[in-house]
């Protein structure tokens, strides 16, 4: 039976930094990523009660397979991104 295709995304990883003035987010140091995986997407949108996901739009900057895993790089700071779009349940 061929391996079903399994699809992960990798997220670049934002630090927070902390100064007395303010606080703010920056992109990591380079190659810094997080993987993320369908079941985790859909999991977050669960956590959103009153809203369904309708659409998701990737912004990819590189894509690799290893064996039956795709995986999409999504890029940083306008590069490249990822959109979900939600509908509110009716």
């Amino acid at each position: 039976m061929p391996e079903q295709e399994e699809f992960v995304f990798y997220m670049p990883v934002i630090e927070k930094e902390d100064s007395k003035e303010q606080e703010s987010f920056t992109t990591a140091g380079a190659g810094k990523v997080l993987p993320v995986s369908m079941d985790q997407i859909n999991e977050m949108v669960k956590g959103l009660s009153g809203y369904s996901l309708d659409t998701i739009e990737l912004h990819v900057k590189g894509v690799a397979r290893t064996g039956p895993v795709v995986e999409f790089f999504i890029g940083a700071e306008g590069e490249a991104g990822l959109k979900l779009v939600l509908n509110k349940k009716k």
